[in-house]
């Protein structure tokens, strides 16, 4: 971490220049560190993703970005969104890396199920979450995932964990059981799975990228939304009530890579790369649990949100609706369901 920490001061001089956009002030210090006598010629690599600025992650993909400067003295540059202005939704983020467009992308888990519908287990109701979470179990998720993903070409680099997501609403619908969401048009994130849960409880899904969903709930499209807490804030005046149901739809994120790409890197590029998405995503879990906890609070005291979170001991009604998806799913694909478990299993830790 020694060198990520003397990169800082010269992103934020940047950043004061550049008002504060953060991703080109990233982009910058990486440039300049180009510059140095010795530091070689750079590659530049694209990242793309759907996660709209401001956003707690955001802080944590230019952490990776400065960390990969740094220990690559400069020679691998990676530019975030171009420009830091447009987001590949969904699908898109995914689609630009399998179609050779860009060599990187952070892709909610749900569209991941295209490579493979196996996948699935990422989705699934009350599994990975902040309970079950551990660096061994990460590591073990991501080899797992791999033996689906070679096959596309592809090669997933690190996890992110994305939230332990809210129903937000115009109205002040305070979600306590099942019932209360029956007939309710709602966004989610993606298909499959996430689609299977919210149709177990008797609503109605709307596949609606996050950029989109605020012009659907505007539009009636929509009468809520299955969000993160940095999505909410996106979307506060217009959603102001939230309800968390613990670990119900838990979004995760992957880095994924173009594997012919990764394959022509120089190793110590490689290496730094991959060292890059441990330390500043998948090995910031617990620290992003507390960012979001602590952007509802301000929510809450500053802008006028309720918020209210379902007790524990009322889950039982919402994992009986939701039984019959993981069932399905582990009729379906019965390695993979079994290998997720085994991962997850206290006692394999």
């Amino acid at each position: 971490m020694r060198g990520l920490i003397t990169i800082w001061p010269v992103i934020f001089l940047l950043a004061l220049l550049c008002d504060f956009d953060w991703s080109l002030s990233v982009t910058l210090a990486v440039v300049a560190m180009t510059l140095i006598p010795g530091g070689g010629i750079a590659t530049r690599a694209v990242l793309v993703h759907d996660i709209a600025a401001p956003h707690p992650r955001q802080k944590n993909f230019l952490a990776m970005v400065a960390e990969v400067a740094v220990r690559t003295k400069g020679s691998l540059t990676i530019v975030i969104n171009p420009g830091g202005k447009v987001l590949y939704p969904g699908q898109a983020s995914l689609d630009a890396v399998r179609s050779g467009q860009v060599p990187l992308a952070f892709v909610n888990s749900a569209f991941l199920q295209s490579i493979h519908p196996g996948l699935g287990f990422l989705n699934l109701p009350f599994t990975l979450n902040d309970d079950t979470f551990a660096i061994d179990v990460a590591e073990a998720l991501l080899h797992l995932m791999q033996t689906y993903m070679k096959p596309s070409g592809l090669e997933v680099m690190g996890v992110m964990r994305g939230a332990d997501t809210i129903f937000v609403f115009k109205k002040n619908l305070r979600v306590r059981r099942p019932e209360d969401l029956r007939g309710v048009k709602i966004r989610v994130a993606g298909p499959g799975i996430y689609q299977e849960i919210v149709r177990s409880l008797g609503t109605e899904p709307r596949v609606i990228p996050a950029i989109a969903m605020g012009a659907a709930l505007a539009a009636g499209e929509i009468e809520g939304m299955i969000t993160s807490p940095g999505g909410w804030n996106k979307n506060i005046q217009d959603a102001p009530h939230g309800s968390l149901i613990p670990g119900l739809i838990f979004y995760t994120y992957f880095l994924v890579a173009d594997q012919s790409w990764l394959g022509r890197l120089p190793a110590e590029q490689r290496q730094a790369l991959t060292h890059a998405a441990r330390l500043c995503v998948t090995g910031q879990w617990r620290e992003m649990q507390g960012d979001d906890r602590q952007l509802i609070s301000t929510l809450v005291a500053k802008k006028g949100a309720s918020f209210w979170t379902l007790p524990a001991q009322e889950l039982a009604p919402w994992k009986e609706r939701t039984e019959g998806v993981i069932r399905r799913f582990s009729q379906a694909y019965p390695e993979a369901i079994q290998s997720y478990r085994a991962i997850l299993s206290p006692g394999n830790r």
